[in-house]
């Protein structure tokens, strides 16, 4: 397995562009700041990986666009919905590397090996930087077909569960499941889900996604003094959040595009699906600064 080491200051991080173009680790001198991957071809082990061309469930795998039907086969077991798109599932070429900076590649084609996966073909092309005081990740999407393409995106980054692991997070709204694990009603955050002021994640059991979030957040491991701060830009606008419980070691803090099974409401634009022409691209971006308490606070 390839893995290309980016250093910068005290941070390390090692990326894995055969195994979903995945993210192996990011560190601060000992301190793991990303659960660590554990060596294993199984990206679901890994630190953190791209979600494209769609984030989380398709319900079924079946949707309209165009007039068309499509049907996508599972991607995830015996789940019956298919997950988390394309990339992650596959090798990403690299296009160039440095100590502090990779740019990953990858080209889908419906008529292609592994095709039936998405019926559109596309590009997308991830960028993974790292200065000294954090990692920056971005992609662009571009449709290569002929025809509009249902598009989304966004990372499923893994944060390690230390003990009294912290989050913090705004949001207006979240996302209730049916027993299809599909999102089924819209209500206001509990206050059991509010995580506006950082406080432990305890036991909160959440597999949800969450709308109007300030497209910030922070994880924040109070034995160590060090936290990450999680900024999205504009477009990311759906915080898909997963505490799972024991024996599981991590939380998940997923910022994304577009609601889980989007593409099958009413309005998926509205949901965050981004319809693009042939030819036409979107690009989002994602920053994980590190914060240190004390004087050795980067900032």
């Amino acid at each position: 397995m390839n893995i290309l080491r980016l250093h910068s200051g005290d941070l390390q991080l090692d990326v894995l562009p055969q195994l979903g173009g995945s993210l192996a680790g990011l560190r601060h001198r000992d301190l793991a700041l990303l659960r660590p991957w554990d060596c294993t071809p199984n990206v679901r082990r890994s630190a953190c990986y791209p979600l494209v061309p769609y984030s989380n469930r398709i319900a079924e795998g079946r949707f309209q666009c165009g007039g068309h039907e499509y049907q996508l086969p599972r991607n995830f077991g015996e789940h019956a919905h298919p997950l988390h798109g394309v990339g992650w599932q596959r090798e990403w070429q690299v296009v160039d590397c440095t100590s502090h900076e990779c740019h990953l590649r990858l080209s889908h084609d419906p008529a292609g090996e592994g095709g039936e996966d998405w019926p559109f073909a596309f590009e997308v092309d991830q960028y993974v930087r790292l200065d000294e005081q954090g990692v920056s990740l971005s992609m662009t999407l571009r449709n290569a077909s002929q025809q509009p393409m249902p598009a989304g995106l966004g990372w499923h980054p893994y944060f390690p569960r230390h003990q009294g692991v912290e989050l913090s997070f705004t949001a207006s709204a979240v996302w209730l499941n049916g027993s299809d694990s599909l999102p089924q009603e819209r209500l206001p955050v509990p206050p059991q889900w509010d995580f506006a002021r950082r406080r432990a994640v305890g036991h909160v059991a959440l597999d949800n996604c969450f709308e109007g979030w300030h497209r910030q957040a922070s994880v924040y491991w109070p034995h160590a003094g060090v936290g990450v701060e999680i900024t999205a830009q504009e477009g990311l606008d759906h915080l898909v959040v997963f505490t799972p419980p024991a024996p599981q070691d991590f939380i998940a803090v997923e910022p994304v595009s577009h609601l889980n099974n989007a593409i099958n409401l009413p309005a998926p634009q509205a949901h965050g699906i981004v319809l693009l022409g042939p030819g036409q691209d979107m690009t989002r971006t994602l920053r994980m600064s590190i914060r240190l308490d004390g004087s050795g606070a980067i900032v």
